[in-house]
């Protein structure tokens, strides 16, 4: 099994959301960062622009097909013939957004399957995200006055670089909060990998 890390931005917080960019990260430190130029421009809000795409250079964005090509490409290669547990912050948008990229190869135009158009690297139930890890651990993560911890960043200890809400930092973040998690936590020796 090898490890990916990912963290993605997008349009909101809904059934229709569309991906703006995508940040992974391999437990061995190669990393990927995409930004996409055909996300829904009707669904952008003030927030999405002050926070996310005015830290974009939208020259360097591409489509949805070549953001699969570059994804899938890197994927592929890293996997070596081995499944890739995907390790996300959150439990839907990230992953469904990332699988969804690989529409754009699927023989059925009109809908996605992701038991039949993943990868055999990817199309399996073995993928995980952070909110479960923190949850199973005893360890509350949010800005209440109950949670141990304000963000992600202070778990991972560290220290806020402003690059929040960065799919590549992010990705990083939800790296480094794993290993913490994996190391220091009741998950200790439930999930092995080679480092």
């Amino acid at each position: 099994m090898k490890y990916v890390f990912i963290d993605t931005e997008f349009t909101g917080e809904h059934a229709f959301t569309t991906l703006v960019s995508v940040g992974l990260v391999t437990l061995t430190g190669e990393q990927l960062y995409i930004t996409l130029n055909d996300y829904d421009k009707t669904q952008v809000t003030n927030w999405l622009k002050k926070n996310v795409l005015n830290k974009i250079d939208q020259k360097k964005s591409v489509s949805k097909k070549k953001a699969y090509l570059e994804i899938s490409s890197f994927l592929e290669s890293y996997s070596q013939n081995e499944e890739i547990c995907l390790v996300s912050a959150g439990k839907t948008h990230d992953m469904i957004l990332l699988f969804q990229l690989f529409h754009q190869n699927s023989k059925n135009n009109k809908f996605f399957h992701f038991l039949h158009d993943l990868p055999d690297y990817l199309n399996h139930n073995k993928h995980l995200d952070l909110n479960t890890m923190f949850s199973l651990a005893g360890i509350k993560i949010g800005n209440k006055e109950q949670c141990q911890y304000s963000c992600r960043d202070q778990y991972a200890d560290i220290e806020l670089k402003k690059e929040n809400h960065n799919a590549l930092y992010d990705a990083r973040i939800v790296k480094e909060c794993f290993l913490k998690l994996v190391e220091n936590s009741i998950l200790k020796g439930l999930i092995h990998f080679e480092s």
